[in-house]
């Protein structure tokens, strides 16, 4: 017995080959639940189906704008040709560098254009492709058209569909002819079981041991799940979490107002890694009688500072920055703590990365010491991130003293650093006005979600593959 939609497909076949979108269109269904019918209705062998790959190229966003505006080997030429001559630095202000350099080669091959010494001199006419864009858009163009502009970056792409073509067979004739769906009951209704109908016809058949395919639902990204864990691990600890985080901040407050001197090489190696912001000259994010005490306090102890370098906007290296900014209205005691993105210039490989997620947190109390410091460091790695064992090795930083570097047992990769960590320096705390003890770390998360997640490329916290997240 087939089913209402088996029926309805069936009789929509013919001996000629059906496009799934045709017998979707024709049925008014949904073309998944077409295609499962097909499915069926082939696993039963009542018709044939094949599967083609259908490829075609189509615009992309780039050859979008070269449709409208043109081709920049076009519009350069439209300018020589009224203009005769211009400056090849004059046309980089106009169009993207790597836009000249092809329209500048493909001008010269096709004999439009001499170039003598800097200088773009217009020869004659030459046909661009623009025509080509316009049959690609309405997919008229031939494949010797399609090869043209292949060779150019960022203006098509291949896009592959999938299509499905049914035909029914014998069998398929055969049981369409002696199936009669007015015999038969699909819908086990409270009227059907009332009128007594049922008496008259058949009950269609419901296979309830059938295995239904599990259903591809969301989830919740797992790295994010770790970090909501850590969160919810650190206000269980008394900690409250800081809500002063921006992306772009100031020299100022990313080094100077932790103590480190301008002319320190810990600051250059900083700057180094560090991303500038393009077409900004200052930024002035701090409060003017914070910044004189530091300033007070670099020339006393460092004999040096500069007002420019304070000001020099770039995006956040750490998130030490916060905690700075949190001294100025944490209370005593107290707990703090920020999770969230610094960024940095670095070689990207399985365990580093440009961007990445720190956890810094600060205690401010009396009686505080190094060893409470050590112990806080440890309940966070081993009982929330779950590593094996933790090491601690003397270290030293521009704003802490004394200083360590913490490192954490990887399953696979062993001994990784995972965060650097103090009590900050006196000479730190005197322009914010604290005199207690501030316990001080930031901790580089994505390592520690390596080892939470059991993976060994940190890479994979950023991963688009479906099928890895959903594991």
């Amino acid at each position: 017995m087939i089913t209402e939609l088996e029926y309805k497909v069936l009789k929509a076949l013919t001996e000629e080959w059906k496009s799934l979108s045709e017998l979707s269109r024709d049925l008014g269904e949904e073309e998944y639940k077409v295609l499962r019918t097909l499915g069926f209705l082939n696993t039963k062998g009542l018709i044939d189906l094949r599967e083609e790959v259908e490829k075609n190229y189509v615009l992309t966003d780039l050859g979008e704008k070269y449709l409208r505006e043109g081709l920049p080997e076009k519009r350069i030429l439209d300018i020589l040709e009224r203009e005769r001559e211009i400056e090849i630095k004059d046309l980089e202000e106009k169009f993207d560098r790597d836009e000249v350099s092809f329209s500048l080669g493909f001008l010269k091959r096709s004999g439009a254009i001499d170039i003598v010494g800097g200088k773009v001199i217009f020869k004659k006419r030459v046909k661009t492709y623009d025509d080509i864009l316009k049959k690609v858009k309405e997919k008229r163009a031939s494949e010797d058209e399609i090869k043209l502009l292949i060779g150019r970056k960022g203006i098509l792409k291949l896009v592959e569909r999938r299509e499905y073509y049914a035909r029914i067979n014998e069998n398929g004739k055969k049981v369409l002819m002696e199936f009669d769906p007015e015999k038969v009951i699909y819908h086990y209704t409270k009227d059907v079981l009332d009128s007594g109908v049922w008496k008259k016809k058949k009950f269609s058949k419901y296979d309830i041991n059938m295995r239904v395919p599990m259903a591809e639902i969301g989830r919740y990204n797992k790295y994010l799940e770790f970090l909501d864990k850590l969160r919810e691990e650190l206000v269980s600890m008394g900690f409250e979490e800081m809500e002063n985080y921006r992306i772009v901040v100031s020299h100022f407050w990313n080094l100077d107002s932790l103590f480190v001197p301008q002319d320190h090489p810990a600051g250059d190696i900083s700057l180094m890694d560090t991303f500038f912001l393009k077409d900004f000259d200052e930024i002035i994010d701090f409060p003017e009688d914070l910044y004189k005490k530091v300033k007070e306090q670099h020339i006393k102890f460092h004999n040096f500072w500069d007002d420019r370098i304070a000001k020099v906007p770039i995006l956040v290296s750490h998130d030490t920055t916060f905690s700075s900014m949190q001294l100025l209205k944490a209370k005593v005691p107290g707990k703090y703590f920020i999770i969230d993105k610094v960024f940095r210039y670095d070689t990207i490989d399985a365990k580093h990365f440009i961007e990445f997620t720190q956890l810094d947190g600060i205690v401010l109390g009396k009686d505080l010491s190094f060893i409470d410091l050590l112990g806080v460091l440890k309940e966070i790695i081993i009982n929330v991130a779950g590593a094996e064992d933790v090491k601690f090795y003397p270290a030293f930083f521009p704003f802490t003293e004394p200083s360590v570097e913490v490192y954490a047992k990887h399953k696979k990769l062993g001994w990784i650093e995972v965060a650097g960590a103090g009590i900050f320096r006196k000479e730190m705390l005197e322009p914010f006005g604290i005199d207690v003890p501030v316990l001080a770390w930031g901790m580089g998360i994505e390592r520690l979600a390596m080892i939470y997640l059991g993976i060994d490329d940190i890479r994979e916290l950023h991963t688009k593959n479906i099928r890895r997240l959903q594991d």
